[in-house]
């Protein structure tokens, strides 16, 4: 029963001929990764049960064992963020660390992956974070894409003692969560580190689009802002108003709303008196949806809209259909950056493309997850006892990569934003109506990420 679960599955593509596939049940169980390798079928249903999906990595015959645990969004409305990750973890079993197991103080442990679907649920994934915990023993957690999922992950952490490595959350909504003050950033987590960018870079990558277009088609230097009362949202109203400003720009924002609001008339009333040639925000996926067809109903069609959160991957830009066409926004993670796996010096273009003839499309930035792994294994080579998880703190918050997927990797770098953040600068990219695919992320601009080619011009979103 394994030959179905040992190949990288499309999510569109999970139901073979004749019946529902294995990995397709274990996902309505809330099973994100599949169980091979060193796997049992009896380990795949006890761990169905409670939701994680258990993964061995390294050689059979090993007696010691290390337990890592990946919670993240598999589906729900934030499936987006985690189409790649099952796929990662299949890269990641073919690495020399996690295949032959982690060489610490003499011994050999065998890795084991265990994969916990949040389905988009914040309460579950703080759920999910106690489970991993308490029940499972983890050593090392990982959590990954947005304050929706990471934050209840990194509390729970830092509250019970366990390691974690995060990604893909603006670093302001995750210290602000631990109780930190990014205008101070003093406090040091003790178990929690993370990779990513900030709200600060976010603007920061806009402003030179919003530059380009206003030279070109007028500039009013009014960029209409609707901001969620949520982590995002919040961080995001304080940090874009004074960098907009430094810049020339006048933020008009929107009262902050509920997520989930389905009627947006007021907020596109107060953009169109504005009018602002701009416009960004920072929505959950179906909010935005529901949002820029209002505006498009409404008449709101700013020359640019750069918006942050959404549209940051292909399979939620093509729901959208041309209503997306130059819609610009965000990128952590290209293939045509200069890094490489730490493992296996495969590139990041060589990443993407085994990603495109793995039948997974066009590459999605959270290829960049990769990186989660990486560093797990460079912390458990700074430690005497991997179950040890004060040790294994300490050292996650020591490490060092020169280059990795996601870029250089180095914690302990006095110019990081506040202990424990790395940044990884984004790029602006665009999703233009496309040739092979229908729609294309084009990246536009480089000023952030210098090493990123540009790929396309950046298009007007209304002239």
């Amino acid at each position: 029963m394994t030959d179905q679960t040992d190949q990288p599955v499309s999510p569109a593509s999970e139901t073979p001929a004749g019946g529902v596939s294995r990995r397709g049940l274990f996902r309505a169980a809330g099973v994100g990764a599949a169980v091979v390798g060193g796997g049992s079928l009896l380990e795949a249903c006890s761990s169905s049960i409670k939701g994680a999906s258990g993964t061995s990595t390294s050689t059979a015959g090993t007696t010691k064992e290390i337990t890592i645990g990946w919670i993240h969004p598999l589906t729900g409305s934030l499936a987006g963020f985690g189409y790649p990750d099952n796929w990662v973890i299949e890269q990641i079993k073919q690495t020399a660390p996690y295949k032959n197991g982690f060489k610490i103080g003499g011994s050999t442990y065998k890795v084991n992956i265990l994969s916990y679907d949040t389905q988009s649920s914040v309460t579950r994934a703080g759920t999910l974070a106690k489970q991993a915990i308490q029940s499972d023993n983890v050593d090392l957690l990982f959590a990954s894409s947005t304050p929706e999922t990471v934050n209840a992950v990194s509390s729970e952490a830092e509250t019970l003692g366990t390691p974690l490595v995060c990604a893909n959350i603006p670093w302001e909504s995750w210290y602000i969560n631990l109780g930190g003050n990014p205008q101070k950033p003093t406090l040091k987590p003790k178990y929690v580190v993370m990779y990513f960018l900030g709200a600060e870079h976010l603007v920061e990558c806009f402003i030179p689009m919003w530059n380009r277009i206003g030279a070109t088609y007028g500039n009013d230097h009014i960029v209409a802002a609707a901001f969620p009362n949520d982590s995002d949202g919040n961080a995001f109203r304080a940090v874009f108003p004074p960098i907009a400003k430094a810049a020339g720009y006048t933020i008009d924002l929107s009262a902050a709303y509920t997520d989930g609001l389905t009627n947006y008339t007021s907020m596109i009333t107060q953009f169109k008196n504005a009018k602002a040639d701009f416009f960004t925000n920072v929505p959950l996926p179906p909010d935005f949806a529901t949002m820029w067809k209002q505006s498009l109903q409404q008449d709101f069609r700013p020359k640019l809209a750069t918006v942050a959160k959404v549209l940051l991957f292909p399979t939620d830009a093509y729901a959208m259909g041309s209503e997306v066409y130059n819609i610009a926004t965000d990128s952590w993670w290209v293939p045509s950056l200069p890094w490489t796996s730490s493992f296996t010096g495969q590139t990041c273009q060589e990443l993407a493309n085994l990603f495109t003839a793995d039948g997974l499309g066009q590459p999605n930035a959270n290829i960049s997850n990769y990186t989660l792994f990486e560093i797990a294994y460079a912390a458990m080579q700074l430690v005497n006892d991997p179950h040890n998880h004060e040790e294994v703190a300490t050292a996650i918050h020591n490490v060092v990569i020169p280059i990795a997927v996601a870029g250089p990797m180095d914690f302990t770098s006095s110019k990081n934003p506040a202990p424990g953040v790395v940044i990884t600068p984004p790029v602006g990219i665009q999703w233009q109506k496309g040739t092979k695919y229908p729609l294309e992320a084009v990246v536009v601009d480089n000023t952030l990420q210098p090493n990123a080619k540009i790929t396309g011009d950046l298009n007007p979103t209304f002239a």
